[in-house]
């Protein structure tokens, strides 16, 4: 079902990627091959995981198929992937130079079963350690079933050209990246996610990770991040856990045909409030939460004539009964304030302090408060190149928020991370030495705060409103006047100067001494604003720095522009 079988140099059928100085190479009919002529290809994986040649071939629907190729090294042992990408899923193969077959060839198998009908993309590819490596292949084959079929020789297309993938990332189009922090997909081939997110509703956490755009998924996110949460159930069988105030409760009541419920009785002579569980308390700001109660107000109550449900700071009414001698059903959402409780309050009219003598009573049954939507606090931005450089902080009042009061964060219609300016931060540790470059997507409105940096670097705003890329002792670079607004940072040092750019254009330049330094934070002096995308090179990339035009731009900085739409 493959086509091109011995011709892996054939373009039109087997996709190269990516597609920059990290392409693949292909020496076509220059290994003997099984059948004991010379029409294997000596592939050249150069190192990136994403290194590889794909086929796209239509496929049923939940079909079982085996795709198949025969392979050797050239010397020693060296690993490859079979992949699916589609599925998102491959299995690690390591070819050696003495293989059952004629001329030292292994022939490798790799099952999967579809799922929905339509493309899938099939890859030979490099595996996770990113080592460049020489692969002989010879004879790709894809059939139906659980085995590999007798192999069939398949010619190439004539004509046509090759599928366009279905999402194409950074990494496709720029190798050698040392660590990239972002909200889109680093690769059109890889699986890893963008960050792990903790719930504020229970502190619950997931891991989000892209749709077929290669967008961050938020419908993912925000589907878990406001999530139902129960804060809190009454139980009053024989159990009085409220917090009263001017009054005493008991429970294990009956009134009204109901047992098992709460007695609230006034103190006489006093101001008259009820105060119920903190449900709301430390749960962020702003969030929603269903409140549901059964209450009795009793007729014979000498003054009091009203309960009051409300959520203290905010003044948030959500409900009064003025209804006697039935039980009263509530069921109400509205938006809470931090640091709220929820509280049941006895009322004589509009009056808070009658000046009877007598007790005064109500009812209470079924509380329940679910948190129905919540702040969602990002504890790691990963680094989605596989270098293991993953931002995190496990102190949940450093942490970010990507969900703020159940809506995502944006920044010019595309997610964002949001940093308070306090003390929101990630903690990284990324070695950089002379000849590496930064570029990053932020709006940061707080002077003498930095995107990156470390002890001795600032990358970022400076306290005078410009902008700054700086290590101390090795370069101190400033100038410009540092945007309000979304922004496109770059900062190259190319062993004799270091620069700083934005939105393409340059801001300021100094000579340089640089030799080393590890980067150890995200939000140094703590960013007030959104950050995106961080992208770290250690490697000096003035060459591939680009341009930047309306909507687009070439080279990295056109390829972040026409995604993030800056300029």
């Amino acid at each position: 079902m493959l086509k091109a079988s011995e011709e892996f140099q054939q373009t039109d059928d087997w996709v190269r990627y990516p597609t920059n100085s990290q392409t693949p190479t292909v020496n076509a009919d220059s290994r003997p091959d099984p059948n004991g002529g010379t029409t294997a290809d000596q592939v050249g994986l150069t190192a990136n995981t994403s290194a590889r040649l794909q086929q796209t071939v239509t496929l049923s629907a939940s079909t079982e198929y085996t795709f198949s190729v025969h392979a050797r090294a050239v010397s020693g042992t060296v690993d490859f992937r079979m992949r699916n990408i589609t599925l998102k899923d491959a299995e690690v193969k390591t070819a050696t130079t003495t293989g059952p077959l004629t001329n030292g060839f292994t022939r490798f198998t790799y099952k999967f079963t579809t799922g929905a009908a339509g493309p899938y993309e099939l890859a030979l590819q490099n595996d996770s350690n990113a080592t460049a490596k020489d692969v002989i292949f010879w004879g790709a084959m894809l059939n139906q079933g659980g085995t590999a079929l007798d192999y069939e020789y398949a010619a190439p297309t004539t004509g046509g050209s090759a599928p366009a993938p279905a999402y194409a990332g950074f990494g496709d189009a720029f190798g050698g990246v040392t660590a990239y922090y972002s909200l889109r997909k680093f690769t059109e081939a890889e699986t890893l996610n963008a960050i792990r997110v903790r719930r504020s509703s229970d502190d619950a956490e997931q891991d989000i990770g892209f749709d077929a755009n290669g967008d961050l998924d938020t419908t993912a996110l925000t589907t878990f991040v406001n999530a139902d949460v129960n804060q809190y159930t009454s139980d009053f069988s024989s159990t009085e856990d409220l917090i009263e105030t001017n009054g005493t409760g008991a429970a294990a009541q009956s009134v009204g045909g109901v047992d098992d419920a709460y007695k609230f009785t006034t103190i006489t002579g006093t101001g008259q409030m009820f105060t119920g569980p903190s449900p709301f308390s430390g749960k962020g700001g702003g969030n929603s939460f269903r409140i549901q109660a059964d209450v009795y107000l009793p007729s014979t109550n000498a003054e009091i004539d009203k309960v009051r449900i409300w959520t203290g700071y905010g003044a948030e009414i959500v409900e009064e009964i003025t209804t006697t001698d039935s039980w009263v059903s509530v069921d109400q959402t509205v938006e809470v304030v931090n640091g709220s409780t929820l509280r049941f309050q006895a009322f004589d009219g509009s009056d808070l302090t009658p000046t009877t003598t007598e007790a005064n009573v109500f009812y209470l049954k079924n509380i329940v408060v679910t948190q129905t939507t919540a702040d969602g606090a990002v504890t790691t931005w990963y680094d989605q190149t596989g270098n293991g450089n993953d931002a995190t902080n496990a102190t949940e009042s450093e942490q970010p928020l990507v969900v703020s009061g159940g809506t995502l964060v944006t920044e010019n219609s595309k997610a964002a991370i949001d940093f308070d300016g306090v003390n929101d931060a990630f903690a990284i540790s990324v070695g950089i030495t002379s000849g590496f470059a930064v570029f990053g997507v932020y709006k940061n409105t707080k002077d003498g705060s930095y995107l990156l940096g470390s002890p001795n670097a600032q990358f970022g705003r400076r306290g005078t409103s410009e902008y700054r890329f700086h290590v101390a002792g090795s370069f101190s670079t400033n100038g410009g006047a540092h945007s309000n607004n979304q922004v496109l940072f770059t900062g190259i040092e190319d062993s004799a100067n270091a620069t700083i750019y934005a939105n393409g254009i340059q801001q300021a330049q100094a000579a340089s001494v640089f030799s080393s330094d590890t980067l150890t934070l995200i939000s140094r002096v703590n960013v007030l604003g959104n950050i995106q995308e961080i992208i770290i090179f250690n490697s000096d990339q003035s060459a591939n720095r680009g341009t930047v035009t309306t909507g687009g731009g070439t080279g990295i900085e056109g390829n972040i522009n026409t995604y993030f739409d800056i300029v």
